[in-house]
């Protein structure tokens, strides 16, 4: 992951709950869409790009013991001012991950925290790592853009301040022009996702809305 991204996140991170995050309702929702493919509790929940930290209490209620990683130290540094803080990492988890091997019960990237990888390569490179850091028979949770997300950029709501511009046939720039920054996102097909996760995970990919997939890989033993 970029400088440029670290730089994104860290310009966003005071406006993020206000002007980025799910309302609580939608979010609460599709975090029992989540926890329902979670490993029993208490799992060790590793939160791949934890932001603020927003689903951290529904995790930690269902009684699991999360640990978020982030690449932006000013989404850290909120995250840290939760009532009820977990460990966490700054680190760029398109990268080497400097989490133990087996660590870990399960990891989950929400909110397609996994929609800018920096190279095309990338999501391969994670599923190797993240293969080395999940137990044998942990799983993997991840809400990502669909390739009809992207399809149908043009007919999606308008924002003055952000504004989101397709560069190719599977990649756009979303830029905020508040905080005078920009980022590009990365839309993999549902076989791309399959593909990239083997041979250490069994995935598969499911609907998530009209826009969006689930995607939910075991890891093999």
């Amino acid at each position: 992951m970029s400088g440029g991204t670290r730089r994104f996140f860290d310009a966003i991170a005071g406006r993020y709950e206000r002007v980025y995050a799910l309302a609580s309702g939608p979010s609460r929702e599709r975090m029992r869409r989540v926890l329902a493919e979670l490993p029993a509790a208490p799992a060790r929940v590793l939160d791949l790009g934890v932001g603020t930290g927003r689903e951290l209490s529904i995790l930690l209620d269902a009684g699991h013991e999360p640990t978020g990683i982030d690449v932006s130290p000013a989404m850290i540094e909120r995250c840290a001012r939760r009532a009820r803080p977990v460990p966490l990492v700054e680190a760029d988890l398109w990268g080497p991950l400097p989490l133990p091997g087996a660590s870990f019960d399960a990891a989950i990237a929400l909110h397609g925290t996994l929609a800018h990888p920096p190279d095309e390569a990338a999501p391969h490179r994670l599923g190797a790592e993240l293969a080395r850091v999940v137990r044998a028979g942990g799983v993997l949770v991840a809400e990502v853009p669909s390739v009809a997300w992207l399809e149908r950029l043009d007919e999606l709501p308008r924002e003055s301040d952000r504004v989101l511009r397709r560069t190719g046939p599977r990649t756009c720039v979303f830029e905020d022009r508040v905080a005078g920054v920009a980022i590009e996102a990365r839309v993999l097909s549902d076989a791309e996702w399959t593909e990239a996760l083997a041979p250490s995970w069994s995935t598969r990919v499911d609907a998530l809305g009209a826009l969006e997939r689930l995607v939910v890989a075991r890891r093999r033993g």
